[in-house]
């Protein structure tokens, strides 16, 4: 029998998504491998069938998942090139392939031996966004269709929102509903295509029932005209986005929710002084690109860290992320620090998440200020935007 046979036989078993179990061993004598033995099994992730791969090494295991096409090139590869031998257990029969020195290939049936079971390993959580459930915003933004199913290419961005709204979950205890009827007031700086934008204002709309006015800002006109379209087309009669500049915007005088995401290296300075500006409740910013200190910082005590343009920029972009943490302290709120996925571009970033009310005395805050500061010879561009707020500054 040939590979092209072979081959027939394994697309046939992945296209009708009848395999229950996989094994390949006897590595080839002029195979480089390290790993000695492969077994494959399918699951289910995100409600989709998926391959996982174990990869037994002498020392360790290795897993990884394949979709059901790469599963099938990854095993005819593997008996091609690395293995003498597999097992296929499908639904239709139990099948040995052996592959000899010289690559003639014999295969062998038998009746099968095994139920298919398909394990979920999905994580169990209840996300605010259900699969399934058709949301407006998210078909008119086109991460899902308008039966439910979020489309394939878009299932990071439907983790992401999941994940952001997890987020603003957490600050809910945080973020008073003012009385007398009053409207809560979101801002949103840098909103770009308003993914997120859309996800927040569902969320505390329609799922919540607040009263709320969001306003997204952002420097690229286009943008904003399609983003007011697509409010206007969801009904989304309080939601509104405009075309401004962070550093210039003065329209609104009181906001209790500000979300500054991706606002690149100062500008989410300026975000965060607005925040402090209007005394808002809660702050969510994930900063991008922090290049200021880069030149700043100096200490020569700290010379292997700074003495490598990667290290360097690294310990920069920390340092200028725990000072704005340590100067939002300065001015009355608890901070945290956590980390949020980014799924389009793949870095984990951080993000600074900050609740008005700081428990600790400010003097002890201002004087640890103080101390980093020198130590590292820096001057953060938030300390002089909040000098009216800070002490001694």
């Amino acid at each position: 029998m040939k590979y092209e046979d072979l081959s027939s036989l394994i697309q046939e078993t992945m296209q009708t998504e009848s395999l229950i179990f996989g094994s390949f061993s006897k590595v080839r004598s002029k195979s480089d491998t390290e790993y000695r033995k492969v077994t494959v099994r399918p699951i289910s992730l995100q409600g989709r069938l998926t391959y996982q791969f174990t990869y037994e090494f002498p020392q360790k295991v290795h897993h990884k998942n394949h979709t059901p096409a790469e599963t099938s090139r990854l095993i005819m590869n593997l008996l091609q090139n690395v293995f003498r031998q597999g097992m296929l257990f499908t639904v239709k029969a139990d099948v040995q392939i052996l592959v000899s020195k010289k690559g003639k290939v014999t295969i062998l049936k038998r009746p099968p031996s095994r139920e298919l079971v398909v394990e979920t390993h999905d994580r169990q959580k209840n996300y605010v966004l259900q699969e399934g459930t058709v949301y407006p915003f998210l078909v008119e933004l086109g991460v899902m269709n308008k039966s439910g199913r979020v489309l394939a290419k878009r299932y990071d961005k439907f983790r992401q929102l999941n994940k952001f709204l997890e987020i603003v979950t957490d600050c809910l205890p945080y973020l008073q509903q003012p009385h007398n009827g009053e409207t809560l007031t979101v801002l949103d700086f840098g909103s770009g295509k308003a993914y997120l934008t859309f996800a927040l204002y569902h969320y505390l709309v329609s799922e919540l029932g607040l009263k709320v006015q969001i306003i997204g800002l952002d420097l690229k006109k286009d943008v904003v005209e399609y983003c007011n379209q697509t409010a206007q087309k969801l009904d989304y009669t309080d939601l509104e986005f405009l075309h401004e500049d962070i550093r210039v915007y003065e329209r609104t005088k009181k906001v209790d929710l500000v979300v500054s995401l991706h606002a690149c290296n100062t500008a989410t300075d300026y975000a965060l002084a607005k925040a402090v500006q209007w005394d808002a409740q809660v702050i969510l910013a994930v900063p991008c690109c922090q290049h200021e200190l880069y030149n700043q910082v100096q200490n020569p005590l700290m010379t292997p860290l700074l003495e490598h343009g990667i290290i360097k920029e690294r310990v920069a972009a920390l340092l200028t992320d725990a000072a704005r943490a340590k100067l939002l302290e300065s001015v009355g709120y608890s901070v945290q620090i956590m980390e949020f996925i980014d799924m389009e571009h793949t870095p984990k970033n951080l993000l600074i998440r900050a609740f008005r009310g700081q428990k600790r005395d400010l003097e002890t805050i201002e004087s640890e200020y103080e101390k980093f500061r020198e130590f590292w010879n820096i001057e953060p561009t938030l300390e002089f935007l909040l000098k009216g707020k800070c002490h001694g500054h």
